[in-house]
């Protein structure tokens, strides 16, 4: 795990490279108006721990039924990107903290939108750049360090990485600890073998890149066609799967409606909308178990907290020649999480709505004391996180982007009584959180298959408005010969990478 020194100077308790760029709300007005908030009450927590509660998926093998027609992987290319693009909401410390030294939610009052804005920074780049796989990359220079120096083999540029086998790797490791840009990239098996296999990418594409005479220009080569592979990916291979399609092809041909210096604002910012809610609709993607490669299904509780120690037979990791790694039974087949030619359907993720795997409401491995105690119920995080940094409510943000909203009934199916009090009780039929609200979006509008209207206007606006403003994006260079209509070309590879399954193909790793 890396030395944690942000660029501010200061020292976080996680392992990753730290920026400091800007938070901001993409409605501001809206932020700004107690109408368009949760009532500010003290049944207002009450309700929303028990709207959490009331959100558990029972169904453990994963119910067919549950399925939406999107592959498992990704879930996690979701999280990945939000690695990218977001940090410090997650923290429990500063502004984010909303528990007690036990664990227990703290009573609090929602800070004023000001205060958030003025007081959070947020860890990453408003950019699609991997800063989370490259940090502030290698040393170019002799003599030279960089935080992420470790990440690399100075004489090649490339991110180390542990062969395990033909198409079998795992990350560096300092002891159990992944040597990685971002540590939250190994929170999880699925995560962090996605992790690793962006970095195999990075290294078959050194391996191969011509036209440059030293390490350094191969390094910097190499890095613009992975970014830009990794972003026609999000774009057209992730967006058009977890949003509407058509919202994604308008954003992209038009650009964004609502966020960004074009559309008023003074600078780029990660929005308190999308960081705190909007995005966070993946955790309804998680299924309840996965099968990795040839074995049994694990169940995703298993597969957290992938550096911590556990009873050796229950422990992800094994100490070979005194090196830690995944052990075997733990290493993924690509073909189990995307499609290839000629291989069975992989499995799915979870549709799109408010069930959430019950693997996720009592999460391992977080303190439950100290100053770094949360709450390990993912859904009551979510909600009380939202409520604390002043998120607008669905409805406001639908009325915002002139989008007729979800009347009452829509909230809850008839049978979800436990959700139906919740609402009730805490007066949410008209003022409903916005994770919440988008969920339940997606399950009215779509069928759980993908974001509905506002969840899809937000998503889409946000990723695609910091392709769109990034004058390295390859959006903005779509007249270079590597940019084509099907993907990016990469060297020594005929056909164009346009989908995460041909960067799996060509990395080289089991399918």
């Amino acid at each position: 795990m890396l030395k944690n020194v942000s660029h501010s100077g200061g020292v976080e308790d996680v392992g990753e490279i730290l920026f400091n760029t800007p938070f901001g709300y993409m409605l501001p007005d809206a932020a700004a108006s107690e109408e368009c908030l949760l009532p500010v009450a003290e049944r207002t927590m009450d309700a929303l721990i028990s709207l959490g509660s009331a959100m558990g998926d029972a169904a453990t093998p994963p119910a067919p039924a549950l399925d939406s027609p999107i592959p498992a992987a990704f879930t996690y290319l979701g999280q990945f990107v939000d690695h990218d693009v977001t940090a410090r909401t997650d923290r429990e410390n500063g502004l984010s903290r909303i528990s007690q030294a036990d664990g227990r939610p703290r009573p609090f009052t929602p800070a004023p939108p000001a205060e958030v804005v003025a007081g959070l920074k947020n860890g990453r780049r408003p950019q699609l750049d991997l800063d989370n796989l490259y940090g502030d990359g290698p040393a170019l220079i002799a003599g030279s360090d960089t935080e992420a120096s470790a990440l690399y083999d100075p004489a090649t540029g490339k991110l180390i990485l542990q062969d395990l086998g033909p198409g079998l790797i795992d990350l560096q490791r300092n002891g159990r600890s992944a040597v990685i840009g971002d540590g939250r990239n190994d929170e999880n098996v699925n995560v962090s073998q996605l992790h690793a296999a962006f970095a195999a990418f990075h290294n078959k594409v050194v391996d191969l890149v011509g036209g440059a005479p030293s390490p350094a220009q191969k390094y910097a080569k190499a890095r613009q066609i992975v970014r830009w592979t990794y972003q026609y990916i999000v774009a057209y291979d992730y967006l058009t799967r977890v949003c509407d399609a058509d919202v994604v092809n308008e954003v992209v041909r038009n650009g964004p409606f609502f966020f960004g210096p074009g559309t008023g604002g003074t600078e780029l910012f990660m929005p308190i909308e999308f960081s705190v809610a909007g995005f966070r609709f993946g955790h309804s993607m998680i299924r309840p178990s996965y099968k990795l490669n040839t074995g049994s299904p694990v169940n995703i509780e298993t597969l957290l907290g992938v550096s911590h120690a556990r009873a050796p037979a229950d422990d992800l990791l094994e100490e070979v020649a005194g090196q830690w790694r995944l052990k075997a039974a733990n290493l993924i087949h690509w073909s189990n999480f995307l499609e290839f030619p000629a291989s069975p359907a992989p499995q799915k993720a979870r549709k799109i709505d408010p069930l959430i795997a019950k693997g996720l409401f009592d999460l391992p491995f977080e303190s439950a004391s100290g100053p770094a105690a949360m709450i390990r119920h993912l859904a009551q995080r979510n909600l009380c996180r939202g409520y604390l940094l002043s998120v607008p409510t669905g409805q406001a943000v639908a009325g915002a982007m002139g989008i007729v909203p979800l009347v009452e009934h829509e909230l809850s199916d008839g049978e979800d009584a436990a959700v139906k009090d919740a609402i009730e009780y805490g007066r949410f039929q008209r003022r409903t959180p916005l994770w919440y609200y988008l969920l339940r979006e997606a399950k009215v509008q779509k069928n759980g298959d993908s974001l509905g209207a506002v969840g899809s206007r937000l998503v889409a606006e946000t990723l695609i408005g910091f392709l769109k403003h990034d004058p390295n994006s390859f959006l903005n260079n779509r007249h270079h010969a590597r940019v084509t209509g099907a993907g990016i070309k990469v060297p020594g590879r005929f056909q164009p990478i346009g989908s995460l399954a041909d960067m799996i193909d060509y990395a080289g790793l089991q399918k």
